[in-house]
């Protein structure tokens, strides 16, 4: 089984998104047979968590409405930690600068982390940005584009990711 881990700061929203919408863009690929979803087990986390945290009622709503996702709001954010990093085959940060937390404190993470952005349009980034934009405090809209974002770039990258 493939372990893909999201890591962001707070684990409430970027991640929290990209770990929903991954895990149903593989339940699709599972119903139209190109893959097996039991062969993945995606999760989140946050470097600067506060555990047992509710996900953002913005980022639930978006998935509720938008992507027609349930039970997110069943979330609750989970402290990055050695075991997490340890036991996933693939760790995707939100930002470069999650990334670069990641490796300077985790150093045998570097072979496996990687921003989203890096996996769906190269090592700059989109426009030369690695990082997905924080929609936290933002008005719905903010978590709308992100939510966006999110999806685009897992798409563009999912064949790297489901690899």
């Amino acid at each position: 089984m493939k372990h893909i881990l999201f890591v962001c700061t707070s684990n409430i929203c970027r991640s929290f998104l990209a770990e929903y919408i991954l895990k149903d863009m593989l339940e699709k690929a599972d119903e139209e047979g190109k893959l097996n979803k039991r062969d993945y087990k995606v999760s989140s986390a946050g470097l600067f968590a506060i555990e047992d945290d509710e996900a953002g009622s913005p980022a639930v709503k978006v998935l509720e409405e938008n992507y027609g996702i349930e039970d997110s709001d069943k979330h609750r954010a989970k402290q990055l930690d050695r075991d997490l990093l340890e036991e996933s085959d693939l760790v995707i940060a939100m930002s470069d600068s999650h990334q670069q937390a990641i490796e300077d404190a985790f150093s045998d993470t570097v072979s496996k982390t990687y921003t989203l952005n890096e996996l769906a349009y190269g090592a700059k980034g989109l426009d030369g940005n690695l990082d997905i934009d924080d929609p936290y405090r933002g008005d719905e809209d903010d978590y709308e584009e992100c939510a966006s974002d999110i999806k685009k770039a897992l798409e563009l990258a999912f064949d790297k990711i489901i690899e």
